[in-house]
């Protein structure tokens, strides 16, 4: 009998994974732990095994589809077994040069996993007690547009709900109501006269015409490219609509002398190489500083949970980090224990991570409070989005050089830019203004903070 192999799971939060591609082809031979395609979750990129030694018999998805995750996505075993659940269908040989049609049928779910059935929520309906399977993001979603769980048709495993259903229904209602709007403005308002005929305008084609018609026209210029929308950009784009749907964002800006950054930065790159100080950079300056003050404002580092303000008095540290595939936000354990020598290297390792495509699940959950930076590509004041359920995140912006009173005189100290994004639901605006004043304050004397820690 042939052996399924199953899309893994990564991590209790994801639901779903993209084949990125397939390294095996159908009927190829495979050894027992060999890569047989790369998948792509919301926050990294993993490989997917060959259960055993055999051959590859069949795929079910080809490259570029989401899957859920405890699916099968194909079979391995030896030549001529047959395909559990295809009926009627054998199995290729390795040295086949023909291969018999293949009706994909729907493939039989895998038996839930003890972490699976605990997160599987129980809705009442008003003829009675009625269990419904559903993932703890998809609850949270269908809560959010007042749909009910019960009314839906689930195509996650064993027939569980997950989130992607619920959005299909969504998506159904906004297109629905959009279509209504559409029609609604079609029979007030009255048509644009047509453009007259001219050699130099050319008219689309049909008995639309004019202006009108050359809005309806869908045709995507010469040069343009489509670019799907999956994988980790799907996710940032989900996440990011989410965050300013659920959140009362507000951004503070304000300026920071720079002066004591720069000189221990350059203390640092003249620091012998044994001192292991050299790498440290203005980045991790600021993460140290941000860590250490955090500790005296609990409300900034808390999640916003509707019913609920959690507040923590760990610092767990998101730090947003460029990847080729998207923003990814690895998270800080404990920064505010770690000195700057060790909060530095944890940094590094994440990024790298995350860049390499390495990065764990576990070391992309969790953040409290999270730094992005824009200051090595110029740009001094932003408007940093929320990492939900975060209620708050900085922006750090680029180092310039700003006009300063002392006395009569005007002179110029370098400043850099700092970007404060709160939640107005959880914390109004002056304990931000204060929070933001004392990280002012650090920066400037974080000489003070050294000697503190």
């Amino acid at each position: 009998m042939a052996i399924e192999v199953l899309m893994p799971r990564q991590g209790q939060t994801v639901e779903s994974c993209v084949i990125l591609e397939w390294k095996k082809k159908e009927g190829e031979t495979v050894q027992k732990g060999e890569t047989l395609c790369e998948v792509e979750t919301d926050k990294a990129v993993f490989s997917v095994e060959a259960p055993t030694d055999g051959i590859l018999l069949k795929v079910l998805y080809p490259a570029g589809s989401d899957v859920p995750v405890l699916t099968p996505i194909a079979y391995v075993g030896g030549a001529g077994e047959q395909i559990p659940g295809i009926p009627g269908i054998s199995t290729l040989s390795a040295t086949s040069a023909e291969q018999k049609p293949f009706v994909q049928t729907q493939p039989s779910p895998a038996e839930p996993s003890p972490a699976e059935q605990n997160t599987t929520s129980e809705v009442s309906t008003t003829a009675g007690r009625k269990a419904v399977r559903i993932s703890p993001r998809a609850m949270k979603l269908a809560r959010q547009y007042g749909i009910q769980p019960e009314t839906l048709i689930g195509t996650g495993p064993r027939g569980r709900i997950i989130e992607r259903d619920v959005r299909k229904i969504i998506e159904e209602k906004q297109k629905s109501l959009q279509s209504i709007a559409e029609e609604a403005a079609r029979l007030s308002v009255p048509e644009e006269p047509s453009l007259p005929e001219h050699p130099l305008i050319q008219q689309p084609a049909g008995k639309e015409g004019g202006i009108q018609g050359q809005r309806e026209m869908s045709i995507p210029p010469e040069g343009s490219i489509s670019v799907p929308v999956i994988g980790t950009r799907k996710v940032i784009a989900q996440r990011m609509r989410e965050s300013l749907q659920t959140h009362a964002q507000y951004t503070l800006h304000a300026l920071a002398d720079a002066r004591a950054l720069l000189q221990w930065r350059k203390r640092f790159k003249e620091s012998p190489a044994s001192y292991g100080y050299r790498e440290i950079t203005i980045n991790d300056l600021v993460l140290f500083v941000v860590a250490q003050t955090l500790r005296r404002f609990p409300e900034l580092n808390a999640y916003w949970l509707q019913n609920t303000i959690q507040r923590y008095t760990t610092v767990q540290l998101g730090v947003a980090v460029d990847t080729p595939k998207g923003l990814l936000v690895p998270v800080i354990r404990n920064a505010e224990t770690l000195s700057l020598a060790a909060l530095s290297r944890e940094a590094k390792r994440l990024a790298q991570a995350c860049i390499e495509g390495r990065i764990s699940s576990e070391d992309l959950s969790g953040g409290t409070f999270t730094v992005t930076n824009l200051g090595s590509l110029g740009v001094q004041y932003f408007t940093p989005i929320l990492n939900s359920p975060q209620v708050a995140i900085l922006g750090v912006g680029t180092i310039q050089p700003q006009p300063v009173m002392e006395g009569e005189e005007v002179k110029f100290y370098p400043h850099m830019g700092l970007s404060l994004t709160v939640d107005h639901q959880a914390v109004d605006g002056a304990p931000a203004s204060r929070f933001l004043k004392a990280l002012l304050e650090n920066v400037s004397n974080i000489d003070l903070l050294f000697a503190g820690t």
